[in-house]
């Protein structure tokens, strides 16, 4: 396999930015219509590209050698600079070179520990080679970058997928305000442009039992209440919205704050008339004085 990262000179976790640069460079140089230009640098260019990578007709011209190169840099560009086309290459790559014991993708990230694109796409390796302690261990020290996220450097939709999988792990180790926060972060980023679409239902899911069942007497109660109004804003649905407010009632209910749970049950009840435990948690109200 043709090791485009080679051909056109750059390192394998570069940016779109830097694989455009790069092909504009060695088309420059390779191009037909800049043959005035010095033999020397053309020669330079064409040897900087593996031979045996090259097609020429039998004259081994000048001509057919840069033409040859030329499509090769082409053929270069046309895979790395599509996204999709890339990440199966990469895949096909990793895996070549596994098998030969050549270049070890993982370590070369891991070594790259002081530059957040590495350790962004360090993250999703781990995720996907089940190395999630891994993952959330980069993740974690990451925070140190300042302003990280995941979507600064990779496709949107991965960076979200990304993400999801972090919450996940964070929920599945007790570490739920961790899972809360990126949850509705993920809701924030739906709503503003849908990637998860019809999967959305399930991080809308994940994030009304961790709120609903999970978080319930894991956290200080005032911060609990805080996190339920949190979430009544984000508007994930009517049913949630409703759920979040009988929940907010509930609590005032305990506290003896009868005038913030009498209004928390109506607007719950405008929401959703028959939400089950409205009715049980009416009954527990004072009656009103009539003057």
């Amino acid at each position: 396999m043709r090791n485009y990262y080679e051909v056109l000179g750059v390192p394998p976790d570069s940016p779109p930015s830097t694989i455009k640069s790069a092909f504009r460079r060695k088309a420059k140089k390779l191009h037909p219509d800049l043959a005035k230009a010095q033999a020397s640098d053309l020669g330079k260019e064409i040897a900087s590209i593996n031979l045996e990578d090259l097609e020429s007709d039998k004259t081994g011209s000048v001509a057919s050698v840069r033409e040859s190169a030329m499509r090769l840099v082409l053929e270069a560009y046309r895979i790395l600079s599509d996204s999709e086309k890339r990440r199966a290459y990469d895949r096909s790559l990793r895996k070549q070179q596994a098998e030969e014991g050549g270049f070890n993708y993982h370590t070369f990230l891991r070594q790259r520990s002081d530059d957040p694109q590495s350790q962004a796409k360090l993250i999703v390796y781990d995720l996907l080679h089940n190395l999630e302690d891994e993952a959330l261990e980069v993740y974690e020290r990451s925070k140190g970058f300042g302003d990280f996220r995941l979507e600064r450097w990779m496709d949107r939709g991965d960076a979200m997928d990304a993400e999801y999988c972090i919450a996940e792990e964070y929920e599945k180790r007790g570490k739920l305000l961790k899972a809360y926060a990126i949850y509705k972060r993920l809701i924030c980023m739906e709503q503003e442009k849908p990637w998860f679409r019809y999967y959305f239902d399930v991080v809308a899911l994940r994030f009304r039992t961790l709120l609903l069942q999970k978080l319930p007497g894991r956290i200080d109660e005032d911060d609990y209440l805080d996190r339920l109004t949190e979430a009544i804003s984000l508007n994930v649905g009517v049913r949630d919205s409703a759920q979040f407010l009988r929940k907010k009632a509930e609590i005032h209910l305990r506290r003896k704050d009868f005038d913030a749970a009498r209004q928390e049950l109506d607007m719950a009840a405008a929401l959703v008339p028959r939400l089950p435990g409205l009715s049980a948690a009416r009954k527990r109200l004072p009656e009103m004085e009539i003057e």
